[in-house]
Parts: C-alpha cells; sequence; structure tokens
C-alpha cells in the first residue's frame, strides 16, 4: 500500500505543470492500449447490430366498457388498486396457463424448432414474447373531484421475428381473453342464477307459510280485522240510528194503545146493554126455529132477557142472583132430562163456578157480554198495535245484541290489528323479497343468455393486431452508439490507470522529477529493423487477440440476446 502511494505521489508531482501536448502524448503513448479495448467493444456491438435477427411486435388493443369502469372507480376508494386492474391480472393468469400455451403453440406454429427443443424453454420463451399491458387514462375522480387513471383498455402483445406469425398469435391471445373473459361471466350469471333460482323457491314457500298463517287468522277474527273497522262503524251507526227509530215507533205505538184502550172503554160503557139484548134477542129468535122453548138453552136465554129487561143490565147482578137463576134453570131442566144429560151437567158446573166464587168472596159477576162493532174494532186495532209493540220488542233486542257483538269487537280491534299488522308486515317483506329475488333471477337469465349470445361483452377489441412493418428490437444504432460510448470511456479509463501505475522514465522532465538534477542532453529513441519487426509481431498478436476477443464476446452476447 505504501508503494502505490508513492507511485501515486510521483505521478502526481509528475502531472503538475503538465500541458495539453503531454496529455496528447500520454494518448498516443496509450493508443494500442485503447484500441485494444476501443475496437473488440465497437466490432462486437456493429456485428450484433447487423446480425441479430429483427424481432417484430403485434398488438390488439381491448377496450374496457366505459360504464363498468366509472361504475368501479365510484366504489373503490383511492388508495385501492383498480379493479380492471386486478381482474386483467387475474385473467391473464388464466388464460396464459400451460394448456392454452401449447394449444396456441400447436395451433399457430411459432417457433420453427418449437417441435425439436425442450418443451419447457418453449414454453418459457414464449412467455417472454408475450406482454399484457394495462393502458391507464386520466379522469376527475366523482369521489373527491381528484384528478386519477383508471384502467380503461389492455394491450396483448406477441413478439416473433415473423411479423405474419406475430400477428397470428396476438389474434389468437386476444381471442384468447375475449372468451375467457365471456366464460368467466356466463359462470357467474349461471352461479347467480342457480343461487337467485333457490332463495327464490325458499322465499315462495315462506310466503305460502305467511299466506296460510294470514287465512287462518282472518278466519278465526272474521269481523275485528282492521279492514273491517270502518264497515263496523257504520254498522254500528246505522244500528243505532235503528234502534232509535225502533224506540220512537214504539213509543208512538204505546201512546196509541193507549188511546184506543180508552175509546174502547168509552165504546163498552155506552152499548153494552143494548148490544147485549139485543144479541141475545137474536139468539133467541135463530135458536127458536130449532129447539123446544122447554130447551134448557131457551129457558136460559129467556131468562137473561127477562132479565135484562127488568133490571136493564146482567152485569148489575149479584153472584147470589145469579146463582138463583141457575138454580131455577136447573130445576126446569131435571124435569125434563136426567142427572146425565150434557145440558144438566153444564148448568150443574156453572153452580159450581159460582159457588166457589162466591165462597172466594167475589161479590159481583164480570161476565163479559158481547161488545159492539166498534168495540170489536177497536179490540182489533189494539191486538195490532199489540203485536207491533212485540215485533218492535224483539227487532230492538235484536238490534241490541248486535250492537253489543259490534262494541265487543270493537273493543278488541287494536289486539287484532297488532297481530294483523305483524303477520301482514312479515307477509308484505316477504314479497318483497320474493318479487326482488324473481327479478334478480330473470336478470341473470337474461344476462346470462346475451352474454351466450355476445350482446353484452364488457371487453372489446377496439384495435386487432395488425402485421407490424417495422421491428422493434433490436435498436440497431442505439447498438452502435452505447458501444461507441462505452469504447470511449473503457480506453480513457484503461489510458489513465495505466499512466497512474506507469513509473517509467521517458522525458527530461521524468529525469529532472526523480533525481532532482536537470539533464544536459537527451538522446532519442533510435530504431532499427529488429525493432519494426518486433512491433509488427506485436501488432500481429494484439490483432489476433482482438479477433479472439470479438468472437468469444459476440458469441456470448449472443447467446444472452437471444
Amino acid at each position: 500500500m505504501s508503494a502505490v502511494a508513492d507511485t501515486f505521489a510521483a505521478n502526481a508531482a509528475k502531472d503538475q505543470g503538465t500541458g495539453f501536448g503531454d496529455y496528447f502524448a500520454i494518448l498516443k503513448r496509450r493508443r494500442r492500449l485503447m484500441l485494444a479495448l476501443a475496437i473488440p467493444i465497437i466490432a462486437i456491438a456493429v456485428l450484433l447490430a447487423c446480425t441479430l435477427p429483427s424481432i417484430y411486435r403485434s398488438t390488439g388493443t381491448v377496450q374496457v366498457d366505459k360504464d363498468e369502469n366509472l361504475k368501479n372507480v365510484v366504489d373503490q376508494n383511492s388508495q385501492e388498486a383498480p379493479y380492471v386492474d386486478e381482474y386483467v391480472q387475474a385473467l391473464s393468469t388464466r388464460v396464459l396457463t400451460g394448456k392454452n400455451l401449447k394449444q396456441l403453440l400447436a395451433t399457430e406454429r411459432l417457433y420453427p424448432d418449437q417441435d425439436t427443443a425442450d418443451p419447457v424453454d418453449v414454453l418459457q420463451r414464449l412467455r417472454k414474447d408475450i406482454r399484457v399491458d394495462i393502458v391507464t387514462v386520466p379522469i376527475l375522480d366523482p369521489n373527491n373531484s381528484r384528478e386519477r387513471e383508471i384502467v380503461n383498455a389492455f394491450s396483448v402483445s406477441l413478439d416473433n421475428r415473423d411479423p405474419a406469425v406475430a400477428q397470428r398469435g396476438a389474434k389468437w391471445l386476444v381471442r384468447a381473453f375475449l372468451q375467457e373473459n365471456r366464460h368467466d361471466r356466463e359462470t357467474q350469471a349461471a352461479s347467480a342464477s342457480k343461487f337467485f333460482s333457490g332463495e327464490a323457491e325458499r322465499m315462495r314457500s315462506k310466503v305460502a307459510e305467511l299466506e296460510g298463517k294470514l287465512a287462518v287468522f282472518k278466519g278465526k277474527n272474521v269481523g275485528q280485522l282492521p279492514e273491517y273497522a270502518g264497515a263496523n262503524m257504520n254498522v254500528m251507526d246505522r244500528t243505532e240510528r235503528d234502534i232509535q227509530d225502533i224506540e220512537t215507533q214504539m213509543q208512538a205505538l204505546r201512546h196509541e194503545r193507549v188511546f184506543l184502550v180508552s175509546q174502547l172503554s168509552q165504546a163498552r160503557s155506552v152499548g153494552t146493554e143494548t148490544t147485549t139484548l139485543r144479541s141475545l134477542q137474536d139468539e133467541y129468535d135463530r135458536k127458536r126455529a130449532t129447539y123446544d122453548e122447554s130447551h134448557p138453552d131457551m129457558v136460559a136465554l129467556r131468562r137473561q132477557i127477562d132479565q135484562l129487561r127488568a133490571t136493564g143490565s146482567l152485569s148489575s147482578m149479584s153472584l147470589p142472583q145469579q146463582l138463583q137463576m141457575k138454580k131455577s134453570i136447573l130445576a126446569e131442566v131435571r124435569q125434563r132430562y136426567s142427572e146425565d144429560h150434557p145440558d144438566v151437567k153444564r148448568i150443574e158446573r156453572d153452580i159450581q163456578s159460582l159457588q166457589s166464587r162466591i165462597a172466594a168472596g167475589e161479590s159481583a159477576n164480570q161476565v163479559q157480554m158481547p161488545d159492539s162493532p166498534q168495540a170489536m174494532q177497536l179490540q182489533t186495532q189494539i191486538n195490532a198495535t199489540d203485536t207491533q209493540l212485540a215485533a218492535l220488542q224483539s227487532r230492538s233486542a235484536e238490534l241490541r245484541a248486535k250492537m253489543s257483538d259490534l262494541e265487543g269487537k270493537m273493543s278488541v280491534a287494536p289486539q287484532v290489528e297488532r297481530e294483523y299488522q305483524a303477520v301482514t308486515r312479515d307477509l308484505a317483506s316477504a314479497r318483497s323479497k320474493y318479487d326482488d329475488l324473481l327479478r334478480r333471477q330473470m336478470d341473470a337469465e337474461v344476462s346470462e343468455a346475451a352474454i351466450a349470445g355476445g350482446s353484452s361483452d364488457k371487453f372489446h377489441i377496439s384495435s386487432s393486431p395488425q402485421i407490424p412493418d417495422q421491428s422493434i428490437k433490436p435498436q440497431r444504432i442505439a447498438i452502435v452508439a452505447v458501444a461507441f460510448v462505452l469504447a470511449v470511456m473503457a480506453a480513457l479509463s484503461a489510458a489513465i490507470i495505466a499512466q497512474m501505475f506507469d513509473s517509467t522514465v521517458r522525458s527530461a522532465r521524468d529525469v529532472e522529477s526523480a533525481l532532482e538534477v536537470t539533464p544536459l542532453v537527451s538522446v532519442p529513441v533510435i530504431e532499427n529493423s529488429g525493432a519494426a519487426a518486433v512491433r509488427r509481431r506485436s501488432l500481429v498478436i494484439l490483432g489476433i487477440k482482438e479477433v479472439v476477443a470479438i468472437a468469444v464476446g459476440y458469441v456470448a452476447l449472443w447467446q444472452v440476446l437471444t
């Protein structure tokens, strides 16, 4: 390390005061070293630029549906990776499988040596030649009003030495991506349709169960449901009005009956005796045409007529008087008939009845005499009024029972309404879910059919792969330019390093710097024929080395680049 430091110090001392001529002399002196490094680099680059095979790239662009893309942007946070980017990467994994790549190789014959080469190497080479690039465009994010990039397309490329083969392979890959996307969406739609179908069937069973429960509840609570509340109120109002009307009618009928009873009493008090005497006389005349004058009925009628004419009224006779009259009639009848005769028995029963009444304390006879026509008409009206009153009372009782039933229904209506609302709410929710599931099932089935028909693809080819007219690599001019720069830098670096480690004395300045003595004279280099031969031999050896280095470097780089 000290020796190196001394060398660097000496060179630094020598370099002090060095001018442009000295640098030029150094470059001239190191020209062989510089050329030995620069020439192989440039030669190898030129050979590679001239001999490397041209690689052509055919590219197809697949456009992503705009609505689908924007929907994914809205649904995602700005920190998350775009959905389309992830989906394209997953799609690439499924498309670029070994099975599909082997099918591509067998269909399009991409490489001339693919049948003889190692299949694994061929697949690796093909994967290197395939490129899937994401195409993004800037948009204004609706979530935060900031500009961001979204994926609106992706490109599929294939590199190959034959441009026609590159186009065919790229077309095959684009079709494979579209078919895989369609198959993926068909699978998703079929799975969704199956799922919604099963859920809809399950929900249909639940709806049927709830409908049966609601039917049982309605049958159990007929007339108490909320839907009957208005009708029940109307019926209650109408029933109440009917009851009031019946009460009014009954009140009117009661007043009318009182009036009719008053008129009947008056009619009976005025014309009872006259009507009774005339009625008895008519009956006596009618029976005289049939019976004998001594017949008990005739005797009884004659005695009644005589009594009415004498006293003016049978109603004024006392019970004993009536009993005495009956006994007289019985005595006359026994003179004509035996004790077993029906008339004798009848008169005896009347006597017994009068005796019982007298024994009971009655003092007057309550026998009602036949009424006059006016009294009979009034009695008929009273009977009709009583009939109407009875009918109205019966109707009133029915209406009051109905009112009580309605009031009972209205009292339990709130509890019934709560239970009814719970049942109907569950049924409405189940029906809504069932309808939604049916709609989704139909949408999934329609989507599945549309996807199978290709009318609802989310990926569309915006540009088909074309036969490339220019190669994408190698960049021949760039290779030569980069090699030239590298050669110059390597040559200069080698010259500088060689000069730094060179301690040879070559000039008077070197002698003065080394011995600190100024030389008197300097003797130039004298070349003879032997020196020229040595120089030629060294040049030949150098040329051979250069050729070998160029060949080795070319072969090595060729293997790496191809």
